[in-house]
């Protein structure tokens, strides 16, 4: 990914509206890229900022830094989650697949061993 390409998700990013692919290439860039790292940041401030004035905060002080890299660590936490869950449900269709298919040999075997 590109700096173009990742400072165009940023918005993307903050409202959570990435795919699952797209964040993942997404934080894999910030992680590299301190430029688009520290646009992030910014972005993110900004939002947090005007979220928290809209909702009557203000005397509540945050971190705003640290809800970002909270964030982050939450949106890694969800695709290792989505491909748990990716990788298990492959495994079980394999499983499902395999069982199926040593039934059909059974049956065809048991029909043969019928016929003679």
């Amino acid at each position: 990914m590109n700096c173009r390409a990742a400072e165009g998700m940023v918005n993307r990013y903050i409202n959570h509206t990435l795919t699952i692919d797209e964040l993942e290439e997404f934080l894999e860039h910030i992680s590299t890229c301190s430029s688009c790292y520290d646009e992030l940041e910014t972005y993110f401030i900004v939002h947090e900022a005007m979220q928290q004035l809209d909702e009557e905060q203000a005397e509540t002080a945050f971190d705003l830094k640290q809800l970002l890299e909270q964030d982050i660590r939450k949106s890694r936490r969800y695709i290792r989650k989505k491909k748990a869950s990716r990788f298990l449900a492959g495994f079980f269709v394999c499983v499902l697949i395999g069982l199926l298919a040593a039934f059909l040999i059974y049956i065809f075997w048991d029909f043969k061993q019928t016929l003679g």
